[in-house]
């Protein structure tokens, strides 16, 4: 297991699923990690991997569903935002459907979206509870037409750049989001408050509204998601544990099945 579908567990039915990935443009790049279409072409289940990244996506054919933690499957709105997720979440795709997705870096959606992205966690928000109704219009002409992808991403390109023209976020919260992605989730909480020179309260209330999350949690996910950027096929669990900042295999067990509902030896 590499780096090939980060973004998903691959699930049953993975063959009748394609993914285009797209580079932003370069001024977008602080802003937006990448641009991906996913198509289905046929029923399919996917289960997500825990996530740092707010995501807008935009149905262009098809439906999507999700499951909820209580089993409730709803149907999601054509349009939306989905936040930060700490655990797996599964979605179904109907056959022949096409998904427009956004991907930000973390703690940069906050330049787009007004709402705190804390009400994002774990959950999605429909375009119309954050967008205006010039912007969603906007975004409904690009993307409610028939066109090829590079020209659609080209013209979401156009948009954001507008949108973002004035985008502000704040400095220290980039440096810890900075920090805790190069320790891979491992730099203490404590530590980076003296790095920053800021109070925890302060630190923790920005960050939350920014991220989407608490700084803790934020790096437990990074510590999460870097198991699955390495090839593991020939190390031991408890080696992978111990990397991952787990002092005994136990408890990395039973923290990698309270996230994705699966023994680790089911992905690694």
């Amino acid at each position: 297991m590499g780096k090939k579908n980060i973004a998903f567990f691959e699930q049953e039915h993975f063959n009748k699923i394609k993914e285009y990935r797209f580079t932003p443009d370069p001024f977008l790049q602080e802003y937006v990690k990448e641009f991906m279409i996913v198509e289905t072409s046929d029923l399919v289940n996917l289960e997500t991997l825990p996530s740092t990244s707010v995501s807008m996506n935009y149905i262009l054919n098809g439906a999507v569903n999700m499951k909820q933690k209580n089993q409730e499957v709803i149907s999601l709105p054509k349009a939306f935002a989905f936040g930060i997720a700490r655990t797996s979440l599964h979605f179904e795709f109907s056959k022949c459907t096409t998904l427009f997705v956004i991907i930000f870096n973390p703690g940069m959606a906050s330049a787009l979206i007004n709402t705190p992205i804390n009400e994002f966690f774990e959950t999605f928000i429909p375009f119309d509870e954050f967008f205006n109704r010039p912007q969603i219009s906007c975004l409904n002409k690009i993307l409610s037409k028939k066109n090829e992808y590079e020209p659609m991403v080209e013209k979401i390109e156009r948009f954001l750049l507008v949108e973002l023209l004035c985008a502000h976020t704040d400095g220290i919260i980039k440096e810890a989001i900075r920090e805790i992605i190069d320790s891979q989730g491992s730099i203490p909480i404590k530590k980076l408050l003296g790095q920053l020179q800021i109070s925890r309260d302060s630190f923790e209330k920005k960050f939350r509204k920014q991220v989407g999350t608490s700084p803790k949690q934020f790096s437990n996910i990074v510590r999460f998601r870097n198991l699955f950027e390495n090839d593991h096929k020939k190390t031991t669990l408890t080696a992978i544990g111990l990397n991952a900042g787990y002092y005994d295999q136990s408890h990395f067990i039973k923290d990698f099945k309270a996230i994705t509902g699966k023994k680790p030896s089911s992905f690694l």
